[in-house]
């Protein structure tokens, strides 16, 4: 069971682009270290087996199955580029649908048939995936959904992963500046409470969203 989950697990990845046109920021060689930061943050969110259940994406067991590929291209900045990535991932999980698969045969005689019908498809759940909260150290206190310039100024910041149960599933340190332990616990406090809101925001969107396509 172990072994099989390792297999599947392996079936998604995330690439990230900035484009240039973005920011000025995002232009040369700086534009590689943000889409490496936005990658190991996303990466993180959805380093659990649990943020999504990939072993629905096996086809047959030890065998064949569904290459998932996420790619993250931002066009613009205008606010934290983590959060609205963790966002965009998930709402776009939201509205992939798969195509079902029906198999016959076995062995070298297997034989894959994939449904053309848009009706015959099936989606993978997003009621465990994660959005990311950044939050910033300005001095004594901290900010979220900073400005490029609110940013420079920042000491150091958080990275924290929240379910839509409110749980924490994941949290990262950047900058250089030192954190108070009780500051951070605030700021994850903090993170819970606008994760929450934003999982609810985005999911009725997202069920309204589906309900009009399907009229």
């Amino acid at each position: 069971k172990q072994w099989y989950q390792r297999r599947v697990a392996i079936t998604a990845g995330i690439a990230v682009d900035c484009s240039a046109t973005a920011s000025p920021q995002l232009a040369g060689r700086g534009s590689e270290t943000i889409e490496q930061e936005i990658l190991s943050v996303l990466n993180l969110l959805y380093s659990s087996i649990d943020a999504l259940n990939l072993t629905d994406l096996c086809i047959v067991k030890g065998e064949s199955c569904w290459l998932l590929n996420i790619d993250v291209l931002f066009v613009g900045c205008g606010g934290n580029i983590f959060d609205a990535a963790s966002v965009a991932l998930k709402a776009a999980l939201h509205s992939t649908t798969m195509p079902n698969v029906s198999v016959s045969g076995e062995g070298i005689e297997m034989e894959l048939e994939i449904s053309d019908d848009p009706y015959q498809v099936w989606k993978l759940s997003t009621a465990m995936c994660p959005i990311c909260v950044t939050l910033y150290q300005e001095g004594e206190s901290f900010a979220v959904d900073v400005t490029e310039e609110e940013s420079e100024c920042s000491e150091g910041y958080v990275h924290v992963g929240v379910l839509p149960s409110g749980e924490v599933s994941a949290m990262e340190k950047s900058g250089a500046g030192n954190m108070d332990p009780t500051a951070l616990l605030e700021m994850i406090d903090a993170a819970v409470r606008i994760g929450m809101d934003i999982h609810k925001q985005l999911d009725r969107h997202l069920h309204a969203e589906s309900t009009t396509a399907t009229l």
